[in-house]
Parts: structure tokens; C-alpha cells; sequence
């Protein structure tokens, strides 16, 4: 370990002496695309509150991107923050967390974008809304969103939602104290504040500004994303978005780190999610303004705003809310599996697989074009054997959500829960859900391969050093101590390498990788081995950029 410490260090040394090739979060120049629909003004915004820490912790959303099942049931397959900047519910959050296709990445389109709400700071979010893109800019990484129907598929009106008021990013300073909210992976479910102060600018190629990039050394990690960074006076003046902006050190996409697609793999069919590191990277608010402008914010010189009212009817509706689409049969669909909810019936944290000992799982589902009296049914069965037959008159009325759910007070047992939902003895909608099986607390063996990132090119010798859950890593690039190392290791001549040591799940590593000839890569908590990571888990490929 002191060698390859040594050899690590060598390369740092190199690396500082290079020219900063600084890429924007995109990677390659990719066009702005924007809705064809002009969106009317808005609201007048309100006064700007005090911008507390309580303030502004009620406007950060957690984006869920939802994907649905074979059988029915949605499951999240990506997760990223946003910042309501308007009452009436326009969100600014970062491209990726909101179109990652349009930032050529390989993920599979969602079919619904929900927003769970921060209604307590000591509680996960709840899904509340579903919103649908109203512009982005693929080059920027900046992409806004209207919330357009609540939970229960009700096309939302008059919206009165916390809002941050937005600051000037050109008055920054160096030194300036910063905050930054979001729903990063490390942090665990709930909302997570970590502060900082300004560590300086950067330009960027084709971006028209002086100030392409705000560099702080507040800690942001994967989930960040889109989140929201405000001054001292609780203003929005920049939005996470790129980790590692200093010099010597790559800046990081946005890479697979989580298996969100649960084929057992970390691979390029995952979603990718931006990750932090030592010095990170917000985008200044200034530069959201025209997409914000497009989604009828007027903005002022105090950054306050003002506008008219945006009709709900100007807006196109998501399509599986889409009045227009209704079938006059009636339906249930997009069942959602969770371990909570809250009082009036929103799923927190959707899932397809949960840990034993949970007491409760709940299903919601939407229904449409239904009336009272008419019969329906909720069968629950475990691994095949029914447990429970629920056979009732519908008196819920013509739509919206319903929630139903299975409890045991000394847990729900193992096994394979199947939910079939029925409408008048025909089969509706039918889900899965998996309770203690996929959990598996030994540990994984974790491979990848390093690459070059222009060329696809293995590389040879290169270092891999994970860095231990509970220490941050900022101490460990300017310590170095070797008992701060989990385990590490070299890549071979085909650019693939397995780390020695096997890592327990349930935990997020810190990752150094480094390369003569390459900037370094560090990754703050990037490295996620999930509860039910299978026995080998492969990375996928980990890109160096020459420097």
C-alpha cells in the first residue's frame, strides 16, 4: 500500500502541472432543444421570505423518474433534486436528472417524472405531483419543469408551493458562504444541507459568460444534482451540477454508480448519476434565466420576478393524465409499491424490494372512469398462495389514487408478494413486490475496467484506491494515510481490474482512480454497493481523460 500511496502521489504531482482541460457536464457540444409551446406569464411571485435553512429546505424536491413493470407496478429508476422557483410549481434542476437522453445518455426514457415533497426535514419526501420538461439546454445541463397533476391524477390550478426567490450569481465573491440542499445517495432518505464557501470561477468553451462555473468546496455527492445552492441571503444562485472543478482533477459526468435498472449489474445500461468530489462545480442561476423566461417567469432586476397567470389548460398534459386519452372502460394503472406513506396516502421512497421486518407495504394505484358500486377486488398472495381477497363496492369515486396495503406487527414474512387488482372479476392491474430475498448482507466482489475516454482505449497500470465509508474525501487527498484505504489495486494490460479485498454492502466508498498521463479521478461516495448488490458487481467502464 505505501508504494502504490507513493505511485499516487507522483501522479497527483504530474497532473497539478498539467493544463486544466475542464469539461462541461455533457462532455460533447450538444444543442439547446425547447418546447414549441409558449408558455404564458405567471404570477407575480411573493415577497422572498427570510431564506432560513427552514425556508429554503420546503422549496428542494427530490425528482423521481418512473419506469413502468412488466406487470404493472413503477419502480423508481433514477433520482435526482430540483428547487421550486415559482408558487405555482416551475422547478429548476440540472438536464440530466430530467432528460438524461437528451445529454446522450444511455437510459431508458421514464415514463412519469414525480416530485416528492420535503414536508419535515427528519422525513423522507413524499411523491406528491407528477411534472412534465417545459425547456433544457443539453450544453448548459439546466432543464426546468412544471408541475402539471398532484398524486391523485387531479390536473393542479392554484399551486401555492414554497418557493426559493432567485439571487444574482455575478455578485458572488470569493469566500462567499454557500448552502446547498438536495437528496444525495450518501445522505440517506431524508433532505441533506451541507455548506461551503466559493472557491472561485471557470469559464467554459461556448458558453457565453465569464462565469460558466461557481467552484466550491461544499460537499456534493450523486443525488445532489439539480439541488439547490443559495447565498448567505437564502437566495438561488447556483444549481449542483458538475463534481471535481479543480484543477488537476477530471470533472465528472455523470457515470453509473447504482444498479437502477436491478439487473444485478453496474454497467452502461444503468442511469448514470452525477457524482462530487474534491472541489465541485454549481452552474450560476444567471444562466437558468432564459429557460425560466420560456416557462413564463418574468425575471427582474432584484431577481423577485413577476408575471400573469399560466392557465392549467395552456399546458399539455403528461399522457397518462391526459383527459383527451380517457377510455370510457373503467381502468387502474401505475401501482406503486412503498414502505410509507404519508397521512393522506403518498407513497415515500417507491420500491419493488424491500428488507425483512417491515410492518407495512402499501400499494397505490390510479383510477379513472370508475363509479361507485362498482365491484372490484384486491387479491394479495404470497409466492403463490392467496393471503388475502379483498371483494368490495368501489366508493372512491370517478378518479384519482387509492392506497391499500398488507401489515404484520412483527414483520411482513419473506417471500414474493403478488398484488392482483381486479374491476368487475377482470384481471386490471397486477404488481410485484419482494420482501427479504433480494437483501444479502455478505460481501461483493467489485471489477471494472479503466478506459481511456477518447479512445475507448484500455489503460495499463492504472490505480484504483477505495477510500473508507467515514472518511471524507477531502482528508484522505491531503493526508494520504494508508489506514484510511479499504482496499486498492492496479489495472492490467487490458485495462480490467478486481479489487482484492471484497467490500461490505449496504455502504458508499469513496474512489480515487488514477493514471500516469491522466488526470485523476475522485469520486465522493460514488462507489454504492447496494443491500442486494449481487455477489460480483461490476462497475463498467471508468474513464481518464489525458492531460
Amino acid at each position: 500500500m505505501p508504494g502504490l500511496l507513493d505511485i499516487f502521489e507522483s501522479i497527483l504531482n504530474q497532473a497539478g502541472q498539467a493544463h486544466d482541460q475542464s469539461r462541461s457536464a455533457g462532455g460533447s457540444q450538444r444543442s439547446s432543444r425547447r418546447r414549441r409551446t409558449n408558455f404564458p406569464q405567471l404570477d407575480p411571485l411573493p415577497e422572498p421570505g427570510r431564506g432560513g435553512v427552514g425556508d429554503v429546505m420546503k422549496s428542494v424536491v427530490q425528482i423521481v423518474a418512473l419506469r413502468q413493470g412488466f406487470m404493472g407496478g413503477m419502480t423508481s429508476a433514477w433520482t435526482g433534486s430540483g428547487t421550486i422557483v415559482h408558487p405555482q410549481g416551475i422547478i429548476l434542476t440540472n438536464c440530466h436528472v430530467a432528460n438524461p437522453r437528451a445529454m446522450g445518455m444511455s437510459s431508458p426514457p421514464a415514463d412519469r417524472l414525480g416530485i416528492a415533497i420535503t414536508d419535515r426535514s427528519d422525513r423522507a419526501p413524499a411523491l406528491s405531483y407528477f411534472a412534465e420538461v417545459v425547456g433544457y439546454n443539453a450544453d448548459l445541463d439546466l432543464a426546468v419543469m412544471r408541475i402539471t397533476h398532484d398524486v391523485k391524477g387531479q390536473p393542479t390550478k392554484r399551486l401555492n408551493l414554497p418557493s426559493v426567490a432567485l439571487g444574482d450569481s455575478d455578485t458572488l465573491e470569493l469566500g462567499d458562504r454557500l448552502s446547498i440542499f438536495g437528496y444525495p445517495g450518501i445522505g440517506g432518505e431524508t433532505v441533506t444541507f451541507t455548506s461551503g464557501n466559493v472557491s472561485g470561477f471557470s469559464q467554459e468553451r461556448g458558453v457565453n459568460a465569464s462565469r460558466a462555473w461557481i467552484k466550491t468546496d461544499a460537499t456534493i455527492a450523486g443525488g445532489n444534482s439539480g439541488g439547490t445552492g443559495v447565498n448567505e441571503n437564502g437566495r438561488l444562485v447556483g444549481i449542483p451540477t458538475q463534481a471535481a472543478a479543480g484543477s488537476g482533477v477530471t470533472p465528472v459526468d455523470a457515470r453509473p454508480v447504482l444498479d437502477t435498472n436491478r439487473d444485478g449489474r453496474v454497467d452502461q445500461r444503468d442511469t448514470p448519476m452525477a457524482i462530487g468530489g474534491f472541489i465541485n462545480g454549481l452552474r450560476p442561476v444567471n444562466l437558468a434565466i432564459p429557460l425560466l423566461q420560456q416557462a413564463g417567469m418574468r425575471i427582474s432586476s432584484d431577481r423577485t420576478g413577476g408575471a400573469d397567470d399560466l392557465p392549467s389548460q395552456q399546458v399539455e398534459p403528461i399522457r397518462h393524465f391526459d383527459p383527451s386519452s380517457r377510455r370510457e372502460k373503467p381502468t387502474f394503472s401505475n401501482l406503486l409499491f412503498s414502505t410509507q406513506v404519508t397521512n393522506d396516502g403518498r407513497p415515500i421512497n417507491p420500491t419493488l424490494s424491500i428488507p425483512v421486518g417491515v410492518a407495512e407495504v402499501y400499494a397505490s394505484f390510479d383510477y379513472d372512469n370508475m363509479s361507485n358500486g362498482t365491484p372490484w377486488s384486491a387479491v394479495w398472495m404470497n409466492d403463490g398462495e392467496v393471503i388475502i381477497e379483498q371483494l368490495e363496492d368501489w366508493d372512491n369515486g370517478e378518479s384519482g389514487r387509492k392506497t391499500v396495503k398488507i401489515s404484520n406487527r412483527r414483520g411482513v414474512p419473506d417471500g414474493e408478494y403478488q398484488l392482483v387488482i381486479g374491476i368487475r372479476g377482470e384481471v386490471a392491474l397486477e404488481g410485484k413486490i419482494v420482501v427479504g430475498k433480494l437483501v444479502d448482507e455478505s460481501d461483493a466482489e467489485v471489477s471494472g475496467r479503466l478506459v481511456d475516454i477518447a479512445s475507448d482505449r484500455p489503460i495499463n497500470n492504472g490505480l484504483i484506491i477505495v477510500v473508507k465509508p467515514n472518511v471524507p474525501l477531502r482528508s484522505f487527498l491531503n493526508e494520504r494515510k494508508e489506514s484510511d484505504v479499504v482496499t486498492s489495486t492496479e489495472s492490467g494490460s487490458d485495462g480490467r481490474f478486481k479489487l482484492p479485498d471484497q467490500l461490505p454492502k449496504g455502504m458508499a466508498y469513496s474512489l480515487v482512480v488514477a493514471a500516469a498521463g491522466y488526470q485523476p479521478l475522485t469520486v465522493q461516495g460514488g462507489l454504492r454497493i447496494g443491500p442486494g448488490a449481487p455477489e460480483q458487481a461490476d462497475m463498467g467502464d471508468v474513464a481518464l481523460t489525458r492531460t
